[in-house]
C-alpha cells in the first residue's frame, strides 16, 4: 500500500526538532516520560515481531488484542516525549493532531486491507477491537514475537529515534 499522505513524516521531524528545541525537561518529567516512550516502544518492537507483511492477516500475538498496536506504542512514545517536556502547548498538539491523523490512516488501511484480504478481514475488524480489549495475555504476546522479525520490519529505526530523544533531553536536563 502505497503512503498517499506523504507530508505526515517531514511534519513530524520538523515539528520534533522544534519540540526538542522547546523542550525543558527536568528529572522527574524526565524519568516519568521515558517510562511512557520505553513501554511505547516495548509495544512497537512486539507489534512489529509479530507483523508477516503482505502474507496474509496477523491475528496472533499482539494481534489478537488490538488491531492498532504499532499506532498505540507510537501514542505512548509521543505521550512520553510531552510528559519528558514540560510543554503544554505541545501536549495540547499532540493530544489533538494525533487522533485526527492516525484515525484517518488507519481508516485508509483498513480500507486497503478489506481490498486485499476480503472476508478475512472483515471478519478480523469484527472480533478484534481497534485499540485494547479488556483482556491480554502477556505470555502469549511475547511467545509470539520475534526480535529478527522486528529488525526485518526496521523497528530499529524507532529505536534510535527514541534513545535520541532520550538522549537529548537529557542532555537539555543537565545543561
Amino acid at each position: 500500500m502505497k503512503n498517499k499522505n506523504t507530508l505526515r513524516i517531514p511534519i513530524g521531524f520538523a515539528a520534533g526538532a522544534l519540540f526538542l528545541w522547546i523542550a525543558d525537561p527536568e528529572p522527574r518529567s524526565y524519568a516519568a516520560g521515558a517510562l511512557f516512550m520505553i513501554l511505547g516502544e516495548a509495544v512497537r518492537f512486539i507489534s512489529a515481531g509479530t507483523l508477516i507483511k503482505f502474507e496474509g492477516v496477523t491475528r496472533n500475538g499482539i494481534y489478537g488484542f488490538t488491531r492498532n498496536p504499532l499506532y498505540t506504542g507510537s501514542f505512548l512514545i509521543g505521550a512520553g516525549a510531552c510528559i519528558m517536556s514540560r510543554s503544554i502547548i505541545f501536549t495540547v498538539l499532540f493530544l489533538a493532531l494525533f487522533p485526527i491523523t492516525y484515525f484517518r490512516v488507519i481508516r485508509r488501511e483498513e480500507s486497503y486491507l478489506v481490498g486485499r484480504y476480503g472476508e478475512e478481514y472483515e471478519r478480523y475488524l469484527r472480533e478484534v477491537p481497534r485499540f485494547w480489549s479488556g483482556r491480554l495475555n502477556i505470555g502469549e504476546i511475547l511467545r509470539e514475537s520475534s526480535p529478527f522479525l522486528a529488525v526485518k520490519n526496521r523497528e530499529l529505526r524507532a529505536v534510535s529515534g527514541v534513545i535520541a530523544v532520550l538522549a537529548i533531553m537529557a542532555v537539555k536536563m543537565f545543561l
